[in-house]
């Protein structure tokens, strides 16, 4: 293995990236039976792993996954960040992902199987930087789809998951409509919940609203504002939102482990009075200090290097 190549850690073994295939007949190909999370680095050393870790273990606990790799889980981020964020350019960043899968079934099985060990791995992408910059500054567009979230009575919202085909379904319906946006889904009761990507924070008169918990998968990201918004006393309320919450908010964000917080910049092409708002832009600010560093301004210099290099930029 050179070392010029980006590797993963599957099942215990650090091998090239490229390397790193599962069997067709893994359980988490056959059946989606995949637990997962997603963390970034900041000046390519992870962040929040421990927060991380701790909920993939309540999701591998509640879809009765056991496996002792999970508990080599630190060191095999540390070990995979450390040698992929050295093969790339030390302004930018990466993203870790981690998923464990049910184990193998080998013919019609249906998963149910007396023996199974579970897969699991660890590989790094790259941020996709450039692109986050026009939504830091210009916002996110949010549809409703006829999507509906999954019922909390099939499935926990709060175990992180790979059975995504409904997220994949909203999202295309709703970038037939606009190209930019991001589908914020409904539950069964009319309410809103969250998009594919992250929790959704909406501010009036100065009040921080975000969904109750329970609604929606926990979010780190979106704990971590809460962290923050109560240590600099920012009026906090966890409650029902519905879409008329939305339309009537004086801005609004989402917040994620990749691009930490973005604007809302319309729901259902009405456009919001302020992107950013002066509440989001201070949260941001808030973050900056937290982490060292403007992710924000990261992202803009991602966005200006790449036109550089584009056949326009030339």
């Amino acid at each position: 293995m050179s070392h010029a190549e980006p590797i993963a850690w599957l099942n215990g073994n650090v091998i090239p990236f490229r390397d790193a295939c599962l069997p067709v007949f893994d359980l988490g190909i056959v059946q989606g039976a995949t637990i997962t999370e997603r963390l970034r680095t900041f000046r390519h050393t992870p962040y929040l792993v421990e927060q991380h870790l701790q909920r993939l273990q309540s999701s591998a606990f509640k879809i009765l996954l056991t496996s002792p790799l999970l508990d080599e889980l630190d060191q095999a981020i540390d070990q995979v960040a450390r040698h992929n964020c050295s093969l790339i350019d030390e302004r930018h960043d990466l993203s870790i992902v981690i998923f464990a899968t049910a184990g193998q079934a080998i013919g019609d099985t249906n998963g149910m199987l007396a023996e199974s060990k579970p897969t699991v791995c660890v590989y790094s992408a790259p941020l996709p930087l450039a692109s986050y910059s026009s939504a830091y500054h210009a916002g996110v567009p949010l549809l409703t789809p006829t999507i509906r979230q999954i019922a909390a009575s099939c499935i926990d919202p709060e175990i992180k998951m790979r059975s995504r085909l409904h997220w994949y379904l909203a999202d295309q319906q709703v970038r037939q409509r606009n190209p930019k946006a991001q589908a914020i889904l409904l539950n069964d009761n009319g309410e809103l919940t969250e998009t594919s990507s992250g929790n959704l924070f909406l501010v009036r008169d100065g009040q921080l609203l975000t969904t109750k918990r329970g609604a929606t998968l926990a979010g780190i990201s979106q704990q971590f504002v809460l962290q923050l918004a109560q240590e600099n006393a920012i009026s906090i309320e966890r409650r029902t939102l519905l879409p008329d919450d939305l339309l009537r908010a004086d801005e609004a964000f989402l917040t994620s482990s990749t691009y930490c917080i973005v604007p809302v910049a319309s729901y259902e092409s009405t456009a919001l009075p302020s992107v950013p708002g002066p509440l989001t832009t201070q949260l941001q600010r808030m973050w900056f200090e937290q982490v060292g560093m403007d992710f924000v301004a990261q992202a803009k210099q991602a966005e200006q290097d790449q036109t550089l290099r584009s056949p326009q930029g030339s």
